[in-house]
């Protein structure tokens, strides 16, 4: 954890990246809130409140008697909203940057390719 953002919401974007990278599957239960609790050595308050979060967005369910699953389309509903805040957001950001430090975007294409291909051959 760290202090970028609210607690809640970094669990919130660890469960959804659990989910992008399939570690929990549509219809799959996922850590419970105790366990939130006791992993993220935080409130079980603030658990609640970021599973409460994550089914008011429709992103889990909770299955009675069982406990909280991941949603139909939750995956596909994550992905397109991390893309759009990248795209949006973070691409903003970054040629604001590369602009106030005098970077072309000739310059950040290749940067990014050089990149790319460091780790494609890792």
């Amino acid at each position: 954890m760290n202090d970028s953002q609210p607690i809640f919401q970094q669990i919130i974007d660890r469960i959804e990246s659990d989910i992008i990278t399939g570690v929990y599957q549509t219809d799959g239960l996922i850590i419970s809130t105790t366990q939130i609790s006791k992993v993220y050595s935080v409130n079980p308050t603030t658990a609640v409140r970021a599973i409460g979060k994550m089914t008011d967005s429709g992103t889990l369910y909770k299955k009675r008697g069982i406990g909280m699953c991941v949603a139909e389309g939750a995956r596909e509903k994550i992905t397109a909203r991390r893309k759009d805040a990248f795209l949006n957001q973070t691409i903003d950001a970054l040629l604001t940057e590369a602009k106030t430090l005098g970077i072309s975007v000739k310059e950040l294409i290749r940067a990014i390719k050089i990149k790319e291909g460091a780790n494609n051959h890792d």
